[in-house]
């Protein structure tokens, strides 16, 4: 690692080269060109805080407890992005079956709408991506990244979660 007190333009092409710099500029521009591709198939009202809840919620229904681990934020904090979510119709919260305390996010048929746009819209933003790498080495990152976020997240993959303890 370059000293702290070293030239500008080191420690900046360092800071440049980590991962987490790289996934943090690739995710910013995923998400811009998701929205506004949403925007553009006439879901406008769709805010670009929505796909921290809705890329996390199962086909399904997902307890919002499981929505907000997955998200990284608070209960409550799920709670107010869904109940805004909801107003716009894109799912509904409705108490568990089993456990009247526990609440369950399922897409309405807008919210179905919307997530078949959005997987359109995800190989259209991939497919751009990989364009931008040699040919195989996009599937290969793709890969690796997941086999990362399997093992150190394997509760975050979809179902998971809400799958019974072993």
């Amino acid at each position: 690692m370059p000293p702290l007190s070293g030239p500008i333009g080191s420690l900046r092409a360092h800071r440049n080269s980590r991962l987490y710099r790289s996934l943090t500029r690739t995710l910013r521009v995923y998400n811009r060109r998701m929205v506004d591709g949403l925007h553009a198939r006439g879901f406008e009202d769709f805010l670009p805080a929505f796909p921290s809840m809705l890329s996390n919620l199962d086909i399904v229904g997902t307890r919002i407890g499981v929505l907000a681990s997955r998200a990284g934020v608070t209960r409550q904090a799920a709670g107010q992005l869904l109940k805004e979510i909801e107003q716009r119709g894109y799912v509904t919260l409705k108490s568990s079956p089993d456990d009247a305390r526990v609440t369950v996010v399922h897409f309405t048929a807008r919210g179905r709408r919307l997530l078949a746009a959005v997987l359109k819209l995800v190989e259209e933003i991939e497919g751009e991506f990989e364009h931008l790498l040699k040919r195989g080495r996009f599937a290969a990152v793709r890969d690796g990244l997941g086999r990362i976020a399997d093992a150190l997240d394997p509760e975050g993959a979809f179902g998971a979660a809400d799958a019974a303890p072993r």
